[in-house]
């Protein structure tokens, strides 16, 4: 089991919702700019000839000063999201992840782009695939006493 301490911040349900307008805004600029990325690599590659299975391929890539740019930018936003105390676990998807107590066990409240509120909940071990409704709950924790959130 991760302890609460492998985490810098752990959010109630609310805490990560107050959160949204802030991350929202951030995983927006960051789709557009990993958008922005693929379109400008597939011209740059297209028309330097480069070779994605080359070793330095990617080192080649960014050698265009736009390419570069959008890549700094995108990891940016990542490091913004994650100083908030959450985890980016798939910027493409626009999937977060924001470490919460549940009982005994941390567990991660998990929102996707797009959803209006943080409604989903999954064990670390489970990730996205066991997602689950906030009040889809076992009839007991971990610590064997019903847990709502």
């Amino acid at each position: 089991m991760v302890s609460s301490g492998s985490f810098p911040r752990l959010f109630t349900v609310d805490e990560a919702n107050a959160l949204l307008p802030a991350v929202r805004v951030l995983m927006e600029r960051i789709q557009e700019n990993i958008q922005r990325l693929k379109n400008k690599s597939k011209i740059v590659i297209r028309d330097e000839q480069l070779d994605p299975e080359a070793t330095d391929f990617m080192d080649r890539l960014q050698e265009n000063s736009e390419i570069a740019r959008l890549v700094s930018e995108v990891k940016d936003g990542v490091e913004q999201i994650q100083s908030y105390g959450c985890i980016c676990k798939g910027a493409e998807q626009g999937l977060i992840d924001f470490p919460c107590l549940l009982g005994v066990e941390v567990v991660f409240l998990c929102w996707q782009q797009g959803e209006p509120t943080v409604s989903y909940w999954h064990r670390i071990e489970d990730g996205f695939a066991g997602r689950r409704p906030l009040l889809d709950v076992e009839k007991t924790g971990p610590d064997k006493k019903t847990s709502y959130h």
